[in-house]
């Protein structure tokens, strides 16, 4: 090879090089991209943000959602979670995962049982965590044939933006939104969730009577949104009614 040749080749090997982190890296395919948006505001005491962040933990960890995870198609779920509050108090508080099996799902579980409280007071801004939460859909690392965001609350919208005015935008971007609605301190907030909060694509409202109720209900929730099989989700209609 000659000098000249041999110079060049360097020249576009280097250049390669340089040019190489810039190229965007494939999304992963997944079958749904999942956020979880939990209330952190202040009528949350801390032992029922405790018992909401071991429910989900819990619910990962559960024979129903591995196999529902496991039998997602194409490739399991990309799931994260968002603590929120008041307007402008929101936050990522465990990254993207793709949880695919059991091994994946008590990764997650575990981040979750480790994630700190980042917010202790605040009003009530379901709008602003919608907007927030859709958000971090783009540029993820996955792509999936579904994208749901999963806010739960035990109150009503008091600050910010309108979760009504926000749902239509997420719906347009084919998001959908729903919603585990903590029945104890306003009976009527499934009501509140339905025709305030919710909306696209089989949206809907699950409750729970209390916090200790909701480990039970985010299982439920979870099972249903992933898209389980029917034989799964029979399973765990049953074992509920039992208990």
């Amino acid at each position: 090879m000659t000098t000249a040749a041999s110079t060049g080749l360097s020249i576009l090997v280097l250049s390669l090089i340089i040019l190489w982190p810039a190229i965007p890296a494939r999304a992963e395919t997944v079958a749904v991209e999942l956020i979880l948006a939990i209330d952190c505001s202040s009528s949350v005491e801390p032992h029922e943000y405790e018992l909401q962040m071991r429910g989900i933990a819990d619910a990962f960890r559960s024979s129903p959602v591995v196999q529902a995870l496991s039998s997602a198609i194409p490739n399991g779920i990309a799931v994260t979670l968002v603590q929120w509050s008041g307007a402008s108090m929101h936050t990522q508080a465990v990254p993207w995962m793709h949880v695919h099996d059991k091994k994946s799902a008590a990764a997650f579980a575990s981040e979750i049982e480790q994630s700190p409280r980042y917010m202790r007071w605040g009003a009530t801004a379901l709008g602003e965590a919608l907007s927030f939460s859709a958000g971090l859909f783009e540029e993820n690392g996955f792509e999936g044939v579904r994208h749901v965001i999963d806010v739960s609350g035990d109150g009503s919208s008091n600050q910010g933006v309108f979760p009504t005015e926000v749902r239509q935008l997420v719906i347009a971007a084919g998001i959908t939104i729903n919603g585990l609605a903590i029945l104890n301190d306003e009976p009527d907030l499934a009501v509140y969730y339905k025709n305030q909060v919710i909306g696209g694509p089989r949206s809907f409202v699950e409750s729970a009577k209390n916090f200790a109720d909701f480990a039970t209900a985010i299982r439920r929730k979870l099972i249903r949104e992933i898209g389980s099989p029917p034989s799964v989700r029979l399973e765990t209609q049953t074992a509920e009614i039992l208990n």
